[in-house]
């Protein structure tokens, strides 16, 4: 069975982000470092064992431009974007999605370096359905990289995450069938809810 690995809260500028929720929770997500290749930077902190919030931004000091790129740098303001699992392997899991009737892409190996040195390296592989956009995970490998859940800051907690869709009942379907325990709730639209136990009480995140 896969387990929610990490969500991500998107900005088109990752210090206002970072300085935002800081003051909502009075944490401030720590540096993590750069998707070279990818166009995006990031800042982290822990919001459980083996699960953690990304915060994520366009990399100035990168002249990439990808559709994710794009899409950040459009954002009005920071919001929930999409969220990752682990805990299967990717082969696997991309057979269970075409059982379930859902495409894949092709498994992507991403890595970057820790302020500390440590360097990190991971392959991911991204579900694609028309309906379901965003909705759906991605699932992360993490091979022999510790967890940064492990090495940010603390403070935080997740109290709950959902994943807000129209058609919540074949959402649900797909998450059954590829064990992704994570509530769905039925929406106007498709979206995302997670809040968070913080040193300034509780806080609410939702997509953008």
């Amino acid at each position: 069975m896969a387990h929610l690995d990490h969500i991500l809260w998107g900005a088109p500028n990752l210090e206002a982000a970072v300085a935002t929720f800081a003051d909502l929770s009075g944490v401030e997500p720590a540096v993590g470092g750069s998707h070279t290749g990818f166009g995006t930077r990031n800042r982290l902190l822990t919001l459980g064992e083996n699960l953690f919030l990304e915060v994520i931004a366009p990399d100035p000091a990168q002249s990439v431009t990808t559709e994710r790129v794009e899409a950040l740098a459009g954002m009005p303001h920071p919001g929930l974007i999409s969220f990752c699992v682990a805990g299967a392997e990717i082969g696997a899991f991309a057979e269970k999605a075409k059982a379930a009737g859902i495409g894949t892409r092709e498994p992507r190996s991403m890595g970057r370096t820790r302020p500390d040195g440590v360097k990190l390296a991971w392959q991911t592989i991204h579900l694609v359905d028309e309906e379901m956009g965003t909705a759906l995970p991605f699932l992360i490998d993490w091979q022999e990289s510790p967890h940064p859940s492990t090495s940010t800051p603390g403070g935080c907690s997740l109290i709950e995450f959902s994943v807000l869709h129209p058609n919540a009942p074949r959402l649900r379907a797909i998450f059954d069938g590829l064990e992704i325990p994570v509530p769905v709730k039925a929406a106007a639209r498709p979206g995302f809810l997670a809040r968070l136990e913080t040193p300034k009480g509780e806080v609410v995140l939702t997509a953008p």
